[in-house]
């Protein structure tokens, strides 16, 4: 496999709590993370809404600053990165928003906002600018005639076209797709993830997939992290993770996900761990594994000692401390 064109290493997010009524803290968003994409592969994260999975696309996408840790996008590392060089990293990555249409600016055209990565990566601009996009909507199913409109006059299916537009016009060999498709009924959204794949191989992308409905996942992507409270639990070629997952949270998952009963059993790891209840507050606990307390085959080190990733597998990852006690057999 080529050499990985985004690499977080140890990354860790914190962010100060603050508002009315609160007093100091903070919170940790993404807990010691190391996650590579190679060249041409589609990873997708998959987790519950507050695991992390957004705020590891942003600092993918080098709109986050990590806390700890490296951030190599392209083979720049974003935090000794001259001013340039940030720039052509931050060129390499299109990111596509889960709120299509607040991610635009109400008061400009679509051509407007189309335009900036163009000006601001390629430095093409008038004319040119506007055969470009015109190009690029109609790729994506719109008429290049709608550019002068603004964002209120597209449909919330529009607007997702759009934002793909805006992703791809700069041309970015990554792209980061955050919740692309879930405000968005079960037609349409199915039209887009299409459009998504059809975009992928004619543009060779590489892409991350941020989701919390596994089944997109499974449609887009050939490797599966599994995300919950910060930290990834499960790391596995997408076959894999469906059909013999490790984790009991990935069954939990999985399973809430409803997966069509792909799921097998593999003894203790499966057992019981069907509909546990996984909206559980999503705090990553200072040491342990963030499931104790919900797992039901929790140990009774798994409330103080962190578990490490152990392979269950070629290329399969599992943060577990039952599957690592039992050898890999539970």
């Amino acid at each position: 496999m080529s050499e990985p064109l985004i690499a977080l290493r140890g990354v860790r997010k914190v962010f100060e709590r603050s508002g009315r009524g609160v007093r100091g803290g903070f919170t940790v968003a993404v807990d010691d993370v190391t996650l590579e994409v190679a060249t041409g592969e589609s990873v997708g994260i998959v987790g519950d809404s507050g695991a992390g999975k957004s705020t590891l696309a942003w600092m993918a996408a080098g709109l986050l600053v990590p806390t700890a840790g490296s951030l190599v996008v392209d083979g720049v590392d974003l935090a000794h990165a001259s001013p340039s060089q940030l720039r052509a990293a931050r060129r390499s990555v299109g990111l596509v928003f889960q709120d299509a249409l607040g991610s635009f600016n109400a008061m400009r055209t679509v051509e407007h906002t189309l335009s900036v990565p163009l000006a601001h990566y390629v430095g093409e601009t008038g004319a040119a600018a506007r055969r470009t996009i015109g190009q690029m909507m109609e790729r994506v199913g719109l008429r290049a005639s709608q550019m002068t409109r603004y964002p209120h006059e597209f449909s919330g299916g529009q607007m997702q076209r759009l934002a793909i537009a805006r992703a791809l016009v700069a041309r970015p060999p990554v792209i980061i797709l955050d919740e692309p498709v879930s405000a968005l009924d079960v037609s349409i959204r199915a039209q887009i993830l299409n459009l998504l794949q059809d975009l992928a191989a004619e543009f060779r992308l590489t892409y991350l997939l941020i989701a919390t409905d596994p089944s997109v996942v499974e449609q887009m992507t050939d490797r599966i992290v599994v995300m919950y409270a910060g930290r990834i639990l499960e790391s596995a070629p997408r076959v894999e993770i469906f059909v013999e997952p490790r984790h009991p949270y990935t069954v939990s998952l999985l399973s809430l996900g409803d997966v069509d009963g792909r799921i097998r059993s593999t003894g203790g790891l499966i057992a019981d761990t069907v509909g546990v209840a996984a909206d559980r507050a999503l705090t990553a606990p200072s040491t342990g594994c963030p499931f104790a307390g919900t797992c039901p085959l929790e140990l009774p080190m798994c409330r103080t000692v962190r578990p490490e990733l152990v392979p269950a597998a070629p290329r399969h990852l599992v943060t577990c401390h039952a599957y690592a006690s039992s050898g890999g057999a539970a």
